[in-house]
């Protein structure tokens, strides 16, 4: 799976009561290194107050780090995707052992 890289930082959308910060991140299992997207965000709204989200989607093991760039010159990793349901519980805990309140997914497309 090719992923594009997005630039770190925060996407507030004015008068809608959205706002997101996210990251990229890394975790080591098995020996191979896991690139997650780590996301902070409040929607906030009249009827319920502030509803925060924390979470983390798991994009799968690195192959090639930042190989190349696409048109719009943004850096492309080549991954592959956690599909085995006994690596994705084991990486969910690593997650949660660091982290014990994130919410953990995972993209599965190829």
């Amino acid at each position: 799976m090719r992923y594009v890289h997005l630039p770190g930082g925060v996407d507030e959308h004015s008068g809608h009561g959205v706002s997101a910060q996210w990251s990229e991140q890394t975790i080591s299992y098995n020996g191979r290194s896991v690139l997650y997207l780590l996301t902070n965000a409040v929607v906030n709204t009249v009827c319920c107050g502030d509803r925060v989200f924390h979470y983390a989607t798991v994009l799968g093991y690195v192959k090639e780090v930042k190989k190349e760039l696409n048109d719009a010159q943004q850096l492309v990793s080549i991954l592959e995707p956690v599909l085995d349901l006994g690596e994705q519980t084991e990486i969910e805990k690593l997650l949660h052992a660091g982290d014990p309140g994130v919410q953990v997914s995972f993209r599965c497309e190829n």
